[in-house]
């Protein structure tokens, strides 16, 4: 690699670190290269991405940002897993990863500018989904009203209940209809015969 190649490497990294939401090196030691082609097939899934970096451009991308306190972690194999748009979504998936591969280690990571941990990994993949979330945040939403609304009417219909059974009771045609006494039995009123 020659000097623009290095600066060039370190720039995408500057923007890939910029542009993140929520991003983890992993330890990468033993990992075949298969291995490393399905974990960025299954992070891709989730709008995330793996990429295989070097100690030194870490280094230099990282100077003078908030994110300095990864010189600390810079040593052996390292990958980078990155996401723009759900920080859960990549949590979940190498979450998943590491199960199925338990050579791999999560060394940290940051969200936004916040430095995180494998700790934190493991609390975010617990999380449901932002979907999920806004399933349920609109479910509280609507049923609120709802609820507020049956309140509302519940007088209204009460009334009309009562009013159409006065109603009934007196007409005509409440001859041939049940009746209920205030005890809450139901009282069958027999027809009387017509061809008698």
């Amino acid at each position: 690699m020659n000097l623009e190649q290095k600066k060039a490497a370190v720039a995408d990294l500057v923007e890939l670190l910029n542009r993140a939401q929520a991003w983890f090196l992993l330890s990468q030691k033993g990992l075949d290269m298969p291995t490393i082609t399905q974990a960025r097939a299954d992070l891709r899934k989730e709008g995330a991405n793996l990429k295989v970096i070097k100690n030194t451009m870490m280094a230099r991308a990282v100077e003078g940002t908030p994110w300095e306190f990864v010189n600390d972690w810079l040593s052996g194999p390292l990958a980078i897993a990155h996401t723009e748009s759900d920080p859960v979504g990549l949590a979940k998936a190498l979450a998943a990863f590491i199960k199925a591969n338990n050579k791999v280690e999560v060394i940290g990571g940051a969200l936004g500018e916040k430095q995180t941990s494998a700790a934190d990994l493991t609390k975010m993949a617990s999380l449901p989904s932002p979907d999920v979330i806004k399933g349920l945040l609109l479910g509280a939403m609507t049923g609120v009203p709802k609820k507020f609304l049956g309140v509302l009417q519940a007088p209204a219909r009460d009334f009309m209940g009562v009013l159409m059974a006065c109603l009934l009771y007196t007409s005509d045609a409440a001859d041939d209809l049940p009746r209920v006494d205030p005890g809450g039995r139901r009282i069958i009123k027999k027809k009387t015969p017509t061809h008698l």
